[in-house]
């Protein structure tokens, strides 16, 4: 055991080196709270940052769990989905949106919370007077401390840029219409081309009997310069030999002396529209032609080309000479005709007449016969002492006899053919002033009845909507 009087020394530099140490190590811990208060504002500072980026940013953002519940949000998702914030936290982020993207919202929430990856999409939001505004969706999942899965959603406005695409697309759309139009407009304008190109290979096929030539129009006289294949088969020159001389080449003699006129007119822009003139070939022969010539190319106030088409007409005078010939022999035959048809005509009026007189006598042998050989019986008849009604019989009898061989029985037989046999017996009895219930006593049928045919018997003769008497209109001459 140390002495005490050491023991005490050896406590007392113990003590002075622990209290050495205490202070060195409360300068250390000073120093590390410095540290990490300095640190802890750095992170303050660096949170605050975030929190000032994360609210004041032009993008929304929003933390939402997966029923869809609102977790977090800065200013511009609020914004967005048209809500202060202080409402939106909390609630359903459904509830803020329209209809059908309120139906597509948790399937993206279910894709988003099961994958890894981002996942976009696109929805709408009501922004008053009927109006939406579109909110283009980028989301991603996380793992919250708490261990629950939490889906991070950031919001961006794309309404101008969907309005901005559909004008594009309308745009692309008429442009489109304008560019199918013009493609059409030019298939049409390369067909008709094609089919000027025909018409004029058509043209030039069938100007092997036309002969066609260009001239160069001088100040008294016109050179060739095109002498076309159909000019060469109707003058019978060769290209090479016409081209450059004179007009005079297909003009007879005689009528050279025309020549200055006409260029004179071709060149004042007169055309020499289809007259007939003579024409001389190669050979000498001269033969009828159908003749066209324009003026083109002007030049200077005057016409320096001009364009010719010549045509043979021999043939043409021939035929017409033939139709001629055969216009004659059928005015011949026509006259003859005539001539018969005349001859034949008086023989018909002679026959005719013939028949009006026999007619007239047929007439009059009917009228005397019936008064010798009916009259007398139907008289005898009468004092038979025949009951009422018999002799009301035997007078219809009389009186339609006397219809039929009346002259004028003819007009009103032809009104009643458009009546029915009982018709006609009810129209008779009318004319001799029997009633309805007189006549329905004699034909044995009922008063209806009558009354019927008495109404198509007027329907039937055109009296329905007149007032005049039935009778009365039987007994007139005109019925």
């Amino acid at each position: 055991m140390p002495e005490p009087e050491n023991a005490a020394v050896c406590n007392q530099d113990e003590r002075d080196r622990q209290l050495k140490e205490l202070a060195l190590h409360r300068v250390e811990l000073e120093k590390q709270n410095e540290e990490l208060r300095l640190a802890r504002a750095e992170v303050e500072a660096g949170l605050q940052k975030y929190y000032d980026l994360y609210d004041f940013a032009p993008v929304g953002y929003c933390t939402v769990d997966r029923s869809g519940k609102v977790r977090e949000s800065n200013l511009a998702g609020a914004l967005l989905l048209g809500v202060d914030r202080s409402r939106l936290l909390g609630w359903n982020i459904g509830d803020f949106v329209t209809e059908a993207s309120r139906r597509w919202l948790p399937h993206f929430l279910e894709r988003t919370l099961s994958g890894a990856t981002k996942t976009t999409g696109e929805l709408q939001v009501p922004d008053g007077d009927e109006g939406e505004r579109h909110l283009y969706l980028e989301g991603s999942s996380f793992e919250a401390a708490s261990g629950e899965s939490l889906c991070r959603i950031a919001m961006m406005d794309v309404t101008d840029s969907r309005q901005t695409s559909a004008e594009l697309e309308h745009y692309r759309y008429h442009l489109e219409e304008i560019v199918q139009q013009r493609t059409s407009q030019l298939e049409e304008a390369n067909f008709l081309l094609r089919e000027q190109a025909e018409n004029l290979a058509s043209i030039y096929q069938a100007l092997d009997s036309v002969g066609l030539i260009v001239f160069n129009l001088e100040e008294r006289d016109a050179r060739i310069d095109i002498f076309s294949a159909g000019a060469e088969k109707l003058f019978g020159y060769r290209q090479d030999k016409a081209i450059g001389q004179s007009i005079i080449l297909i003009y007879p003699p005689e009528d050279r002396a025309v020549i200055a006129d006409q260029v004179k007119r071709l060149r004042q822009g007169q055309a020499m529209q289809s007259f007939d003139m003579t024409l001389m070939r190669q050979s000498g022969t001269r033969f009828p032609a159908v003749v066209s010539i324009h003026p083109f190319a002007r030049h200077e106030g005057q016409f320096i080309k001009a364009v010719g088409a010549f045509r043979d007409i021999s043939e043409l005078m021939l035929v017409q000479d033939q139709l001629q010939a055969m216009n004659d022999d059928l005015e011949l035959r026509v006259k003859k005709r005539t001539a018969e048809l005349y001859e034949s005509n008086v023989a018909l009026k002679v026959l005719l007449n013939k028949r009006e007189e026999d007619k007239l006598i047929l007439s009059e042998q009917v009228l005397s016969h019936t008064a010798k050989l009916v009259d007398p019986f139907l008289d005898r008849l009468m004092k038979s002492g025949l009951t009422e009604q018999q002799q009301v019989l035997v007078e219809i009898l009389r009186t339609n006899i006397e219809e039929l061989t009346s002259p004028f029985a003819g007009n009103f037989s032809a009104k009643l053919t458009r009546l029915t046999p009982a018709e006609i017996q009810v129209a008779n009895l009318v004319k001799l002033g029997k009633r309805t219930k007189e006549i329905a006593e004699i034909m044995h049928l009922s008063a209806g009845t009558i009354s019927i045919h008495r109404k198509n018997i007027r329907r039937k003769l055109d009296l329905t909507h007149q007032k005049t008497n039935l009778q009365t209109m039987l007994s007139t001459n005109s019925w």
